[in-house]
């Protein structure tokens, strides 16, 4: 476990967790704690800084906190906080919960710190530009050890190279890739903002010249 700094929340690691224990069930609280504990094990493997390890164990022991709203709560939630949402969003408001959680975690724990709300709020989609704390919880909150499908967390473990940071944006892609697929494949919508945070790591990965051996993991 991380100890929370209080410059990032004035409540400590207990506190946080009792906190979210009274939201979620036993499985979802424990899915949040080894998305935690997974965000830290990445971002010290590639020698991030300490701030970014903080963050990133924070937002991914948050990252669910409204999972198991109701529909309308979440509705509810958002007229309250005053979240801008599409009118595709407001239909389907189950996507709703990492917006909601990121301002639970504002308002109720007085976290104010924009890069932990910030991967709170896009660990389910992505967006373009994620920084590194969003990228590490995004990744954390798909292979976990707790929870997760071990197959698949081994797959996606095997392109982490920590020494090549570059593999962080590779293990990323190749999860936002298997998602499109997935909702391809199933005849679903595919959020926009997936879309554009899977190009511009595309982008990103080619204009360093980096994608060598990447293509052929794609495709297993």
């Amino acid at each position: 476990m991380v100890t929370t700094n209080t410059t990032v929340t004035n409540i400590n690691e207990q506190g946080l967790q009792s906190w979210l224990q009274q939201r979620l069930s036993e499985q979802r609280y424990q899915h949040s704690l080894g998305a935690q504990q997974k965000a830290i094990e990445i971002a010290r493997n590639f020698k991030l800084s300490e701030s970014i390890v903080e963050k990133a164990g924070l937002a991914g022991l948050l990252h669910d906190a409204a999972k198991l709203s109701s529909p309308a709560e979440l509705l509810e939630m958002v007229t309250m906080f005053n979240i801008d949402i599409s009118d595709a969003e407001r239909e389907s408001p189950q996507v709703l919960h990492p917006f909601v959680g990121a301002e639970l975690a504002r308002w109720e724990l007085n976290i104010q710190d924009e890069d932990v709300l910030n991967a709170i709020r896009y660990h389910t989609t992505g967006r373009a530009g994620m920084s590194d704390v969003e990228k590490l919880v995004y990744l954390a909150d798909k292979i976990e050890g707790n929870t997760r499908n071990p197959l698949y967390t081994q797959k996606i473990t095997s392109i982490l190279n920590y020494q090549d940071p570059t593999t962080l944006d590779k293990a990323v892609l190749y999860i936002m890739d298997s998602t499109i697929t997935f909702l391809i494949e199933k005849g679903q919508v595919i959020h926009p903002r997936t879309v554009e945070a899977r190009n511009d790591l595309v982008n990103k990965l080619k204009s360093a010249q980096d994608m060598g051996g990447f293509p052929e993991v794609t495709r297993k």
